[in-house]
Formats: C-alpha cells, structure tokens, sequence
C-alpha cells in the first residue's frame, strides 16, 4: 500500500478509535493519539467544500448542518447562578465531524462549581437513530441529550446531563432567549485562522442569551439564572501544520458590551483575532494590532491558570486592561482530544465573568 493511503488509514482508524474510547462518561486522553483533526493534512481538506469570502451567511439556513464541509459544531456556554448565590458554569457542544463519507456526530456537555468539575459525552449517527436533526427550525437530539429552537434558533429549549446513578449524577435543562441579532465574525462571517495560508471558517456568534432553569447539583435540583453566548462554526480545515491550538475568550463587558478574543498559537507566528459585540447589533473588529496577551503559567498545571489582556482601538474610544483569572483548574474536557473549557473572572479596566478554551497544550 502507497504511504499516501496508509497515512489516511492511520488518521481515519485513529478517529474511530477515539469516538469509541469516548462512550463513557469520563475518557482519559491517549497522547500518542491525541492530534487534532483540524490541521490541514496533505490536502485532505480539499475532498470538502471551503469556506470562501464570497460565500455569504443566510439566516435561519445558517443554524442548521453543512454536511458538504468537513465539520462543524454549535456550542454554547453559560455562567449561572442559584437563588443561594452559587456560582456554577456549563457547556455544551455538538460537532459533526465527515469521517470516510459517513457523518458523525458528537456532543460534550459539563457542569461545574468553583472547585468541582463534572463532565459527560454522546456520540452517534442518524443512521444508528439515536441522532435526529430536523434544520428549519433547527433541533438536535442525540440519545437523551435535546436542542429545540425556533425558526430563528432563538428562543431555545436545551436539556443533557450525565447518564451516572451515583452522587455525581448531574443535569441541565436551560431556556434561552435574546432580544439581539446574531453577530458575524471577520468578513461577514468568513474568519481567517492564518495570515497567509487559506485557511478559514464561517463562524457567527450571540453573547447576549438570557438564561433561566434548573440544574441538578450533588442530589439537588437547583433554580438558575444567568448569561449564555452561543457560537456557531464550519468549515475544513481550521489549524495550519506549524499551528498548536487557541486560546479563545469569551467575555461579558457589560449587559450591553461583550469581547471575543482568539490567539491561534503557532511555531512561526500567532495569529490573533477580536471583536467586540454591541447588544443592538453593533460590531467592531479587533486584530493584532489592538490586543495583547500574556499567559501565566505554572509547571505543576497543563494549562496557563492567568492571563494578562489589553485591548486597545482609539478611533472607537475602546481601552480594556484586564487580568483574566481561571476559577476551576479541573475544568478539563478528556474525550478523546483533550482541552480546556471553564468559566473565568476578570478585573482590572472591568469586572465580570465569562469563559475560556485553550486546546493544543496536552500532547
């Protein structure tokens, strides 16, 4: 066999090898397998439709699956709290992923307090029935987990938890409302990952989502409220060879203000992207020139525990000089490819609360 096709052997049999380490509810990474499926791979990517500057986003078709790329996720995250005050933060995730013509699908969804992290993991096919995605309006059921939106995606219903029996047993159950249209990233939606190469996504988001329900926490049902942002992406390819991962941030400013900020990291040179979200609609677009990131680092931690960001644009009067601080240290997500996804404070020029991803710093 030619060593072209024996390499897309390995990567296809590493992915389902993977998928089917992750049926349980906690999975440990395997490093030697652990690469992402993102990168660019000997022009595999070119088997699916790109994303272009001249494809356009078009709404509600926009929320629903794009089974012509090489995948795609829908992903929301959320800071809560009880009516005691307790904070709590929870994510949840749904891929596709094209593996050897067939279409996968995955979700990964997560609870956690300030000390206490809690995960779980789905995974199918609609071909095995226990994946059902209906587009306009667009719904998501994979096994007991469930999306059901409207037309317009919003307002939404959302319910997934872990499948366990003992104390960790945990579940989520949300409604989502916004009074805010959806924001597109970059160049009306395509969002570049590298300064020279083509690669790039389509990508919107929402971060003003207003939440309220209930959670199940340590054997008891709990009332919350609080803020989601809701982000939306496809495409085929998202990280260059010499790329390791990202570093993404979420954060709510004010009730009307909210930044985004993603550091590509790379060998060569990061490759860094922001916008910040006006709650009526407005949208101001942020690159390099404007931010600057440190991260703190600790050599018992995999992951930076602090960061230091500013954020400057004087022809829109924006000046942000924050300390981003990481709340939970165990906010690990261990299916198959691990990362980091867990709720954040910040101080400094504003105070709030938000999230944060960073991949790409297990090997």
């Amino acid at each position: 066999m030619k060593p072209r096709k024996m390499f897309k052997l390995f990567v296809f049999v590493v992915l389902v090898v993977l998928l089917l380490l992750s049926c349980g509810e906690q999975v440990k990474t395997l490093p030697e397998l652990n690469k992402s499926p993102l990168k660019v791979r000997d022009g595999e990517e070119l088997q699916y439709a790109q994303a272009l500057p001249e494809n356009r986003l078009r709404f509600p078709q926009a929320h629903s699956p794009h089974k012509d790329y090489r995948h795609e996720w829908w992903y929301l995250t959320a800071n809560l709290k009880s009516d005691s005050g307790i904070r709590f933060a929870t994510q949840w995730t749904l891929f596709r992923t094209a593996i050897n013509q067939a279409q996968w699908y995955f979700a990964h969804g997560a609870l956690a307090d300030t000390k206490v992290h809690l995960a779980a993991f789905r995974q199918g096919r609609e071909e095995f029935a226990n994946v059902a995605i209906t587009e306009q309006p667009f719904s998501a059921a994979i096994d007991d987990w469930l999306w059901q939106s409207s037309a317009a995606l919003l307002p939404a219903q959302l319910s997934y938890g872990s499948a366990r029996t003992d104390n960790e047993a945990w579940q989520v159950k949300l409604s989502l409302v916004t009074a805010s249209p959806f924001f597109m990233q970059g160049e009306q939606g395509y969002s570049k990952k590298h300064q020279r190469e083509a690669i790039a996504s389509h990508y919107y988001s929402q971060p003003f989502i207003d939440v309220e329900g209930k959670i199940l926490w340590q054997g008891q049902w709990l009332n919350v409220t609080g803020s989601a942002w809701f982000d939306r992406e496809w495409g085929s390819a998202m990280l260059a060879q010499v790329q390791q991962g990202w570093d993404w941030f979420s954060l709510r400013l004010s009730t009307e203000k909210a930044l985004m900020i993603y550091r590509i990291r790379s060998s060569e040179q990061d490759f860094i992207y922001g916008s910040l979200m006006h709650s009526n609609g407005a949208i101001d677009i942020l690159d390099a020139n404007n931010i600057k990131l440190v991260s703190h680092v600790n050599d018992t931690l995999d992951y930076p525990y602090a960061f230091d960001l500013r954020v400057e644009k004087q022809s829109i009067g924006l000046n942000v000089d924050l300390r981003v601080a990481v709340i939970n240290q165990q906010q690990i997500m261990r299916f198959g490819i691990e990362y980091f996804e867990g709720m954040v404070s910040f101080k400094g020029s504003h105070t709030g609360e938000g999230f944060v991803e960073m991949t790409g710093y297990v090997n």
